[in-house]
């Protein structure tokens, strides 16, 4: 009868440590700022080699608060759509997942985890990285995908100019 109180005390200790490393693990990474809204830059050059400046695209991610993601686009003259949403959940310092529910840019993504490699720039600027193993159809691609967004700030006061 002590010998069963004994492994299950022991039993209690030991998944007790377990959860209390596991709990440890996940959060020795210093958390990210990833909340935000941020517009997809592209680097453009009139010179072979040199990066050039950031520019903006009509193309935006937003993470919220609560962990959820929305990608959207605007088609000048027309209307915004969605073209994908989820969650997302960082995982490292430098990496997290989105969790897609739904894309119509990349459909071989839906109802799939998606892991992205991020690395913060000063200036409000995240550079992300992802693999994509395959198409739509099956067809290997074994590609990494290399994307720059910028987090929209609100300016102090209206910008004179603007057609709303």
């Amino acid at each position: 009868m002590k010998t069963n109180h004994f492994i299950i005390a022991l039993a209690a200790l030991l998944l007790g440590i377990a959860g209390e490393v596991r709990a440890q693990k996940k959060e020795d990474f210093k958390p990210a700022e990833l909340k935000g809204i941020w517009q997809l830059c592209h680097y453009v050059s009139e010179e072979q080699g040199i990066p050039g400046m950031l520019k903006p695209s009509n193309t935006f991610k937003v993470l919220t608060t609560d962990g959820h993601i929305v990608n959207f686009t605007l088609i000048p003259g027309k209307d915004a759509i969605i073209t994908g949403y989820g969650t997302y959940e960082q995982l490292a310092d430098n990496t997290y997942r989105e969790s897609i529910e739904k894309n119509i840019h990349l459909p071989m993504l839906d109802n799939k985890d998606n892991i992205l490699e991020f690395e913060m720039e000063e200036g409000g600027i995240m550079h992300l990285k992802y693999f994509i193993a395959k198409d739509l159809k099956g067809n290997e691609l074994n590609t990494w995908y290399h994307e720059t967004w910028k987090r929209l700030v609100m300016p102090l006061e209206f910008p004179e100019g603007i057609v709303r």
